[in-house]
């Protein structure tokens, strides 16, 4: 999303033509590759790194935080201010780089916050990614080691972007995000790392009903005792009890449950089915529920 201009940019005679592909295009960000490109097919001639040089300063491209990638100012528009072309720059000069929208952007998109979060956006990341240096200050990082074969689980299911009418490419802004199964287990095993409680626990029963029990569990297995019993406590606070005990039967390992705790304050609901101590979703309830 940008905001509108009213002084016009100057075109010079050698960038016109680069200028009305990349108008023509639209590309939220472009590459060193990517661009190279776009000069290759308008057969020009000219040193890329001077050309690149030479857009900025006319105001054409816009520095990232990341090295060998620009956003794109179309033409009529100024300051870019989505909040999550550096994400978009990393997919598009790497690929293969495995991440997704998480935390208070996944719940953001998926329905279950009125509000966006204007912070740094939360973004998952396995164990063995790195996060590029320059964006490091810019995004909220979530580790969660789940092993390739279930990363298909980690996003939502085509069958759910349907049911909620959103489009199957560019429902997160053409990002990968976490789908409701991955959220709820991220809820479980990290809450900390989401910063919008409050938003999200009114619309909690909306997000318990869009997990599917099964990918829930295939996402827990090898996680702490402790996120399966948050996951399984958050689903029957959510309107989904039995399931949530059925989830908890699942559970590996013989040994007694551990007192949990979710969240802290001065009050608290002690789950004795769960062994949860729940100072942040059933207080708030209750306050909802007599508000």
């Amino acid at each position: 999303m940008t905001e509108t201009e009213e002084v016009a940019r100057p075109v010079p005679r050698w960038a016109a033509g680069l200028v009305s592909r990349l108008a023509q295009d639209r590309p939220a960000v472009v590459t060193r590759g990517g661009l190279a490109e776009y000069l290759e097919e308008q057969g020009a001639d000219r040193d890329l790194d001077r050309t690149i040089n030479d857009l900025q300063k006319l105001g054409w491209l816009e520095t990232l935080h990341l090295h060998g990638v620009w956003a794109f100012v179309p033409p009529g528009e100024t300051v870019t201010v989505d909040a999550y072309l550096d994400l978009k720059g990393w997919r598009a000069r790497d690929p293969s780089a495995v991440f997704a929208l998480a935390g208070e952007a996944a719940a953001w998109h998926l329905g279950y916050v009125a509000r966006r979060f204007d912070g740094p956006p939360a973004v998952w990341l396995p164990r063995e990614t790195k996060l590029p240096h320059g964006l490091r200050a810019h995004v909220s990082t979530v580790r969660i080691a789940w092993p390739a074969k279930v990363h298909e689980d980690v996003r939502p299911s085509a069958k759910l972007l349907h049911k909620k009418r959103l489009d199957l490419t560019l429902w997160a802004s053409g990002l990968p995000a976490l789908g409701p199964e991955a959220l709820l287990v991220e809820l479980s095993l990290r809450p900390s790392s989401f910063r919008t409680w409050a938003d999200l626990v009114p619309n909690l029963e909306v997000l318990a009903t869009d997990c599917d029990l099964a990918r829930v569990e295939r996402l827990l297995r090898g996680q702490s005792a402790s996120g399966w019993q948050r996951a399984a406590y958050l689903l029957a606070r959510g309107g989904r009890r039995d399931d949530g005990l059925e989830l908890l039967g699942q559970k590996p390992g013989a040994k007694p449950m551990p007192k949990v705790a979710l969240g802290s304050g001065p009050e608290a609901t002690w789950s004795r089915e769960f062994r949860v101590n729940d100072s942040l979703v059933a207080p708030l309830q209750d306050r909802l529920g007599k508000a």
